[in-house]
């Protein structure tokens, strides 16, 4: 029941996880242990944002013409959706109209040293137990700016799973989160576009609706990031973003965004504030790698009477193929807030600052076509535990196998192991042993 309280109160206090827990009680942290039915969190980010590759194997620079990561890979490959909707009347119009509908079903089995949350990791939260992570369907018509003519776009992301608890926004459908439910869904990415062939270099595409950041490496859907367990990083950093934005590729190598927003997983709401959101990435043409900065920047505060974060976040992203088969990846984030109250996180003086930064460091290694072995070490330190309710450097080190044994199923074991040297969030302790397995059906 305390896990229910705390994880609704992080919620409330803004941040939809990866944005995630704004905990505003983070003592009492490592007593919420109840994990059955936990509750949510926060919901946050970002990320949100970005991060184009085949599932577990390494990944070349994403997607020349924006750094958002929530969009599905581009690929032949049909699932069996569209294999059943192959040769019908329907199925051919959707063809003809370039709509894809596909989706997966993420599930997964976390053993932990702690009996009943891995708080504060989220996602996989909950331990020693079954998740059915996400059930997802992607409704997607995609632009091809390799044509130089206006075209109209759109996604429609949504899933059912017990992730919704920290991808939900501020403001919509949070009726599941009051309700306490461990099970809910999400339209995770909803938004309409269209590309303007003469606007701004090779063109620029402009968006409306709610999609995912540009903070960051790792997703939100399962497929697109490399673990089930997710890095501090992206926990703790925005989900999304609803607003409008411009994605101009400047020439073949430089892209850029720019747009205006609500906030970080914040929808339509009293404690919506207008928040500037941009980026710039380098990918060369040879596709050995990509390096790009993002960034978040609105109030940068905590709105007392909303009791909701805006925090402001600056990003650097980077991959390399080392050589044909190993891939490094670097994302490192520095975010901040200003005026907490005091007892939020740990913070002991009213209207006081604190920032939080991270840098995350990826080493993928595609074996074969069916294999690939990942290791991801990570330092956060949240200074004044406003992100996680502890204070502290918390280190983490993750090792997982992405194997695919067929092109609609993946299996991800992995074995994680956290620290924290001066707080004791786990139940407790300052040591944290995860390790299990994810099982992914593409369809």
């Amino acid at each position: 029941m305390i896990t229910t309280m705390l994880l609704g109160t992080w919620l409330a206090a803004g941040q939809a996880p990866a944005p995630m827990p704004m905990p505003m009680a983070p003592k009492a942290l490592p007593m919420a242990v109840p994990m059955a039915v936990p509750m949510t969190a926060p919901a946050a980010a970002p990320p949100a944002a970005p991060a184009p590759m085949a599932v577990g194997t390494p990944v070349a620079a994403p997607a020349p013409e924006a750094p958002t990561a929530e969009e599905p890979p581009k690929e032949d490959t049909k699932y069996f959706v569209e294999k059943l909707l192959a040769g019908s009347a329907f199925g051919q119009r959707l063809a003809d109209n370039g709509v894809k509908i596909n989706g997966w079903a993420g599930m997964s089995y976390t053993g932990s040293t702690t009996s009943r949350t891995n708080l504060p990791i989220t996602f996989n939260d909950q331990a020693n137990s079954f998740q059915l992570n996400q059930v997802w369907l992607n409704v997607t018509k995609g632009i091809d700016t390799s044509k130089k003519e206006v075209q109209f776009g759109y996604n429609i992301a949504t899933f059912y799973g017990t992730d919704y608890r920290f991808t939900i926004p501020r403001g919509f459908l949070q009726y599941q989160v009051e309700d306490q439910r461990n099970y809910g869904f999400d339209v995770v990415y909803h938004y309409a576009e269209i590309f303007l062939p003469n606007l701004g270099g090779e063109g620029t595409t402009l968006r409306a609706g709610r999609w995912g950041t540009g903070i960051g490496y790792e997703v939100i859907d399962t497929v697109n990031t490399p673990f089930l367990t997710k890095s501090y990083n992206f926990q703790y950093n925005p989900f999304t973003h609803t607003g409008v934005q411009a994605n101009t590729q400047i020439n073949e190598n430089l892209s850029m965004y720019n747009g205006a927003v609500t906030g970080s997983d914040v929808y339509i709401d009293p404690a919506a504030r207008l928040t500037y959101v941009g980026g710039i990435k380098y990918a060369p043409k040879d596709g050995k790698g990509f390096i790009s900065f993002n960034t978040v920047i609105g109030p940068g505060r905590y709105l007392g009477k909303e009791n909701f974060v805006h925090f402001n976040s600056f990003n650097v992203t980077g991959s390399y193929n080392l050589t044909d088969k190993l891939t490094y990846v670097l994302d490192a984030t520095f975010s901040y807030a200003d005026k907490f109250p005091a007892g939020f996180g740990n913070v002991q003086d009213p209207g006081t600052s604190a920032d939080w930064y991270g840098f995350a460091n990826y080493f993928l290694y595609k074996v074969n076509d069916k294999l690939s072995s990942n290791f991801r070490v990570e330092l956060f330190n949240d200074t004044k535990g406003v992100r996680t309710g502890f204070e502290g450097l918390y280190t983490e080190m993750t090792y997982g196998l992405t194997y695919t044994p067929k092109d609609w199923m993946i299996l991800r074991p992995f074995v994680r192991y956290d620290y924290n040297s001066r707080s004791t969030p786990f139940e407790g302790d300052h040591h944290l042993v995860t390790g299990g397995i994810e099982a992914i059906l593409r369809y």
